[in-house]
Parts: structure tokens; sequence; C-alpha cells
């Protein structure tokens, strides 16, 4: 099993001062500490572009050369896509996570976290109920998500051509800190103070039941196919699958390339 990838073809574009690092994450992946104790640290929280740095900034697929001039990272919450308006050589990076064990993540921040649209539901609510019931309010923020962040649309193998097409590498929240040390030997980074994860099967099994995780799992199966995959190490092709989801595929290439098209 790969504890990080890291993608040959895009390291000659690594060297090139001009570059913008990209890090499109999913929220429960690790995108705090990756914004605030690797990018914030090594270029200056000036250079990061992200909502937590600048007032209501525009999104990525609205943003421009002009308000990336002196931007070395951007790092949001934020579907990666083609954005004709930068024209810099990108670096994308994502970093992954066991789609269950984000879920029950997921939950207990929520919980935490007071100023969270669906708060009152974690709160109030165990996490079978509160999965089921925020699920159904906001389908994109709990199933595939992680799919969506790297290629725009949910579907696990447009994902796993887009990390080997344009991602300069994909680590794992697990093992962040092998990935992080992978990318500053790349850019050339000081030593960062960056801990190794408690597992998650640790942490999370004994609140899962498998009524929960046969539901999480359906949900999510594009992204579970993506970490699975991955986690395999290159080559990242999925096998053939069935007729419907090939054709699945398809229809969402279709999809995206309109997108691109019209700049939406």
């Amino acid at each position: 099993m790969e504890n990080f990838f890291i993608n040959a073809k895009l390291l000659p574009r690594a060297q090139d001062p001009d570059a913008l690092i990209l890090h499109p994450h999913t929220q429960r992946t690790g995108g705090n500490t990756m914004r605030r104790l690797v990018f914030a640290k090594v270029y200056g929280s000036e250079h990061v572009y992200s909502r937590m740095y600048r007032k209501q900034p525009p999104v990525w697929k609205r943003v421009s050369d002009a308000e990336l001039e002196g931007v070395r990272v951007v790092c949001d919450h934020f579907d990666f896509r083609t954005n004709p308006r930068v024209t810099r050589p990108l670096l994308p990076i994502a970093v992954i996570r066991h789609p269950l064990y984000r879920t029950v993540s997921l939950y207990h921040f929520v919980r935490r976290k007071k100023t969270h649209r669906e708060h009152a539901l974690a709160r109030d609510l165990d996490l079978e109920t509160f999965y089921e019931q925020a699920s159904a309010k906001s389908p994109r923020y709990y199933k595939n998500l992680q799919c969506r962040r790297i290629c725009g649309i949910d579907d696990a193998r447009m994902a796993l051509e887009w990390v080997d097409e344009k991602f300069l590498g994909v680590g794992y929240t697990e093992q962040l800190d092998e990935f992080v040390a992978a990318l500053g030997q790349i850019f050339g980074w000081p030593d960062l103070d960056i801990r190794a994860a408690e597992p998650d099967a640790g942490r999370y099994e004994p609140e899962i039941t498998p009524r929960f995780r046969e539901r999480v799992l359906a949900d999510n199966a594009e992204d579970m196919q993506l970490y699975e995959r991955l986690k395999k190490g290159p080559p990242h092709a999925l096998p053939l699958r069935a007729p419907a989801a090939e054709a699945r595929t398809l229809v969402n290439r279709a999809r995206q390339w309109a997108k691109d098209m019209l700049g939406r």
C-alpha cells in the first residue's frame, strides 16, 4: 500500500518559480494543517490565497491572474477545474481520507462547531441519525466530495485520470507527515513539525455499526474506489466496470467539457 503518490511527469514544473500550488481540499482531510502549518509557515500567509486570510476572495473558478499576483499557494474548499483566467503553470495536490472515517470525523467536527449550519442536528442526534438527515439535506457535502474536489464531478475514473494527468501528488490524512516531507524535498522546504495522525480505525471503529458502514460506503462508492485504487499505487486506472458505470463516465466527461467551454 502506498503512503503517498508523487507524479514524476510534473516534477519539472515544480522547479518553475512561477508555478502556482493548488490545494483543493475536502473537509476533515487535513486542509487546515496544510494551510496553517505548511503553506503559511513556508511562504507566509500573505502569499496563501484562502478565505481564512482574505475577506471574501473570488472563488477558484472566477479568480484571475490579477488577484493571484504574489500568491504562491491557493488552499481552500473548492472543486478543481480548468480556469482560463489563470495562465500560470499549475501544481495541484490532494489529500484524501477513507470516506467512512471522514464521515465520522465530520460528525464530531459539526458537533463542536457551533456556527456550522448543521450543528444543531449533530448536537441533538446520534451519528447514524445525523448522517441520514444531514446527507439528505446536503448530499454534495457528505457524498463523494473527494472525487469532486479533484475533478469537479463525483466520478472515480475521471478523478484518477486527473490525478495522473494534472496533479503533482496525493497524500493521505493518516500519513500526512510523509506526504509533507516528500513535498518538502521537491520544493526545498525547511523541516516542518507535522506529526503522524492517530489511526482512524482505532479512533472510530467502536462507533460504527454494520448498518452505518454499509450506508456510508454505498453513498460514497466513488470516493471509496478513488481511495482504494490510489492506495494500491500506480497505475491508477480502474478495471472495466459495468456498462452503466462506464456510460456514466462518458456523460460526466461531456458535462465537464461543456462546463469548461462555457466557463461555468
